[in-house]
């Protein structure tokens, strides 16, 4: 089985899982065994093409599995499948192989995926580590690399990005306050939807649950080694927080955590800051003129300023 074409930018790339909170613990949500997961690389690039395949390709739920088992030629212990997309035959149409966006996808990967195919039979194969994808066709006994994705699993709606969608993937709590939603859902589609900007996947450990800083973020280049991510998080208490991290010559040197509850409840400690001078308190409204008014651009100078003068 033969790579011999570039990889196409992942359809899961600005798609996002679906969490839930457990005991204060963030956990991935399976919408299809409507069960939780560890919050894992490998079972997010997962749950993504899941929120594709179903979103935007509009393929049916109930035609999709998981982990289905495999008994491969020369091997005493049962494999599992990743994905597994059937036709309204239930045939298996497509056969799904995840990797951690970490690793980096070649032919023996795509071996790998052939030999699962033995068992299965789909006429289309994907390898997708969540940034890039190949896919293959499978024609008399034949594989082929495809330039494309089959038009069976192509894009054929515009999906409306409800307040609702960001609730469910934890970039947006459900009990927050009215004024902030229609900022946060603003800043979100800016954030996450565009397939041009870098978007990564940031986890803290030791982090106090409530201030929500693992998650995807955005990241904007600042000149001079500097780094801003940006992004908005739900706390497992159902409010919503604006989390910034300040980067600098390959090291986090900053960070600042604000509830945009508090701003909209006009409370003036809306803010945490840390870095290594301290941890402070500080109303984010007078310090950068904060509104909900505010374009990403205004946004991000504000923020830079101050995480820069308190690092």
């Amino acid at each position: 089985m033969t790579i011999n074409q570039a990889p196409l930018l992942s359809k899961a790339y600005i798609h996002y899982p679906q969490f839930r909170y457990r005991d204060e613990q963030k956990l991935l949500w399976n919408p299809i065994l409507k069960r939780t997961f560890k919050n894992r690389p490998e079972e997010r690039v997962r749950l993504q093409l899941i929120d594709y395949l179903i979103l935007e390709a509009n393929f049916s739920a109930h035609r999709i599995s998981f982990e289905s088992p495999v008994k491969l030629v020369g091997e005493k212990s049962v494999s599992r499948t990743d994905i597994i997309c059937y036709t309204k035959d239930f045939e298996p149409h497509l056969l799904v192989e995840c990797k951690a966006p970490d690793i980096t996808l070649n032919e023996k990967t795509a071996l790998q995926i052939a030999r699962y195919n033995q068992q299965v039979g789909a006429p289309f194969l994907l390898v997708s580590n969540g940034m890039l994808d190949f896919w293959f066709h499978i024609e008399k006994e034949q594989v082929y690399q495809l330039s494309k994705i089959p038009a069976l699993f192509a894009p054929s709606s515009n999906t409306e990005y409800s307040f609702s969608y960001w609730t469910q993937r934890a970039f947006a709590g459900n009990k927050s306050h009215p004024e902030s939603r229609g900022f946060i859902r603003g800043l979100c589609r800016r954030l996450f939807k565009d397939t041009l900007k870098p978007i990564k996947f940031l986890a803290f450990e030791d982090t106090p649950s409530e201030l929500a800083l693992t998650n995807y973020y955005r990241i904007f280049d600042q000149g001079d080694d500097y780094k801003i991510a940006l992004t908005l998080s739900a706390t497992p208490y159902g409010g919503s927080r604006l989390n910034a991290i300040l980067h600098k010559d390959g090291a986090n040197v900053a960070f600042l955590s604000t509830s945009l509850d508090l701003i909209a409840e006009h409370q003036p400690d809306n803010t945490h800051l840390q870095s290594a001078q301290g941890v402070i308190t500080l109303d984010l409204k007078d310090r950068i003129d904060f509104n909900f008014d505010m374009n990403t651009s205004q946004l991000i100078t504000g923020l830079k300023k101050i995480l820069i003068e308190n690092s």
